[in-house]
């Protein structure tokens, strides 16, 4: 008889778990719909440099409107209650940082499991992602997942490069995708950025067919990495402290006699030195991140459709 009040009581427990949890789910849902709307304006600056087309960037928020985030912010908060709204601003701000670089290169790996996820989440509803990909680069950003994650050290390189060209690289980035250059320096293809014309770099690297203005940015990317070496590393370190741009650095790093070290507080710092413990943590501030990684994600790499 004890067993069977026992195991009564635990039942009520749970339907009583139930309830309140169904009942506190509107009010979550209104709260982070009004976060949300209070920090919309930090996710339409996404950190990029001089060389990424403003129009890009413009149709890429344009095509991301407040409404069309909204909807999807909410779905992520609700399945992490552990993220404040200022962290998933953190991730929109990478997920759109990818988005730009799938508009104007070739096939791109996804390197962080979570900035997936809220991919995955825009992907569920087909009918607003369409048109999303439509207003933003007039195609659609095809999302090729793998059944397992992937160790890709040549795609993660190739990743990195594009995005330290890009964009500012600053504690959220290194938080997010974790060291960057862990493998190589990227030399090969820097080579190629300085010897190959421009129409063998673009049959090569770039997005086929892709917009405008994402071949106005490649070109800008090109044309830069074409300029004079000692030009392009000028004030490297005041460049960086004031907005980082580690850009200039980069070439710097890339050369023969750089060592890892002197560049850690631009680029991270290897795993093994504790920098990144490859699991969910929090930084000084209480905020959540997940570290990055060397493997794509288990469902992550967007093609282009030459």
């Amino acid at each position: 008889m004890t067993l069977f009040y026992v195991m009564l009581a635990a039942i009520f427990a749970i339907i009583v778990v139930i309830l309140v949890k169904r009942r506190s789910e509107p009010v979550r849902m209104e709260r982070y719909q009004q976060e949300f709307r209070r920090r919309y304006e930090e996710t339409l600056d996404i950190g990029g440099n001089a060389i990424v087309s403003e129009a890009l960037i413009e149709k890429l928020n344009q095509a991301m409107e407040i409404e069309y985030m909204e909807k999807f912010n909410t779905d992520f908060r609700m399945r992490h209650p552990r993220y404040t709204q200022g962290n998933v601003n953190e991730l929109w701000r990478e997920l759109k940082r990818y988005f730009i670089m799938t508009a104007v290169f070739g096939k791109m790996e996804m390197f962080h499991a979570t900035v997936d996820e809220l991919w995955h989440i825009m992907l569920d509803d087909k009918q607003k992602y369409d048109r999303f990909c439509r207003d933003f680069l007039g195609q659609m950003i095809l999302h090729h997942p793998h059944t397992e994650p992937v160790f890709k050290p040549v795609e993660r390189t190739l990743f990195d490069f594009y995005y330290v060209q890009l964009f500012t690289i600053d504690s959220p980035s290194i938080l997010t995708w974790g060291k960057f250059f862990k493998h190589d320096k990227a030399t090969s293809l820097l080579h190629d950025f300085e010897t190959l014309e421009v129409d063998q770099l673009k049959e090569k690297y770039m997005r086929k067919p892709t917009s405008v203005e994402a071949e106005e940015t490649f070109d800008r990317f090109s044309g830069l990495i074409k300029s004079d070496r000692t030009e392009r590393s000028v004030d490297w370190q005041k460049r960086y402290n004031q907005m980082d741009y580690a850009a200039p650095a980069y070439f710097i790093y890339a050369s023969a006699d750089a060592c890892d070290s002197d560049f850690k507080h631009l680029f991270g710092d290897d795993p093994a030195h504790g920098s990144h413990s490859g699991n969910v943590g929090t930084d000084s501030h209480g905020s959540v991140h997940d570290s990055g990684s060397d493997s794509s994600s288990c469902s992550s790499c967007s093609s282009c459709s030459s």
